[in-house]
């Protein structure tokens, strides 16, 4: 846990919501190789222009990162919670990197829709983690059972040679996480958020899985989400958002 010590405290700000579990589960040889590199573009803004100019091109119907751009564009106003859910999901599409920090004093409206200000805390997922992750969302919401089996495989929470009945229990709780947005619209509340991973992680623990720095920069911009829209009173058409985004997919 000493490294936690040293990091900038907009992580340690969003780290305070993982729960302490994640560390005892996490891979630290792989933590302590790519945690400082991203806490340290908070400082140098190393990567960013790039990558804003990239998500420009790439999630142009998501996101805007500055007011002129979003006043170049035509559409309906967006509802803010719905607006950075859509852009989470457009951003695992984005191969060049994802903006980690979600949190909503980032964000603000204007009439060309959603404009996004990050800091420089970001990551490029490995190929095959990202394609986990799109495949995760896409097998749970198609009710692809084979196709969610292999998200959880690419994202390195399940053992493909375990027993059949602990890949189950694995499912079931990672289904969990999902509650009931395959059917109704619901809120997002980083309490339903951190109970669920507290499920997940004495699992992972128990099975002696390690989690690997990808999966933990994942938890952060999940934090970073969950923080952003539980203020919202209103539930959220998660499956909805997510179906709009993939149909829109840019590549």
């Amino acid at each position: 846990m000493s490294l936690i010590h040293f990091l900038p405290g907009v992580l340690k700000e969003v780290l305070k919501h993982v729960p302490k579990l994640a560390f005892d589960a996490a891979d630290w040889g792989s933590l302590m190789r790519d945690l400082p590199r991203v806490s340290g573009r908070l400082f140098s803004e190393e990567g960013v222009a790039g990558l804003k100019e990239t998500q420009s091109r790439k999630l142009a119907p998501y996101i805007s990162f500055s007011k002129e751009d979003a006043e170049r564009k035509s559409g309906d106003p967006i509802h803010r919670s719905e607006g950075i859910l859509r852009y989470y999901f457009a951003q695992l599409q984005c191969k060049e990197g994802v903006f980690l920090d979600l949190r909503e004093h980032h964000f603000s409206d204007t009439p060309g829709g959603l404009v996004f200000k990050p800091n420089g805390l970001w990551h490029r997922f490995s190929d095959s983690f990202q394609s986990g992750l799109e495949k995760l969302y896409e097998g749970f919401y198609s009710k692809n059972d084979p196709l969610f089996e292999e998200g959880l495989i690419l994202t390195g929470l399940l053992n493909p040679r375990w027993p059949l009945e602990t890949k189950e229990e694995l499912k079931t709780l990672f289904k969990s996480h999902f509650g009931s947005s395959l059917e109704v619209p619901v809120r997002l509340t980083l309490d339903s958020l951190q109970e669920s991973m507290m499920n997940l992680l004495k699992f992972l623990i128990r099975e002696k899985v390690r989690l690997s720095s990808e999966f933990m920069l994942f938890g952060v911009m999940l934090v970073t989400l969950y923080l952003a829209l539980e203020s919202d009173p209103d539930p959220l058409p998660v499956k909805k958002i997510f179906e709009e985004v993939r149909k829109g997919r840019t590549g």
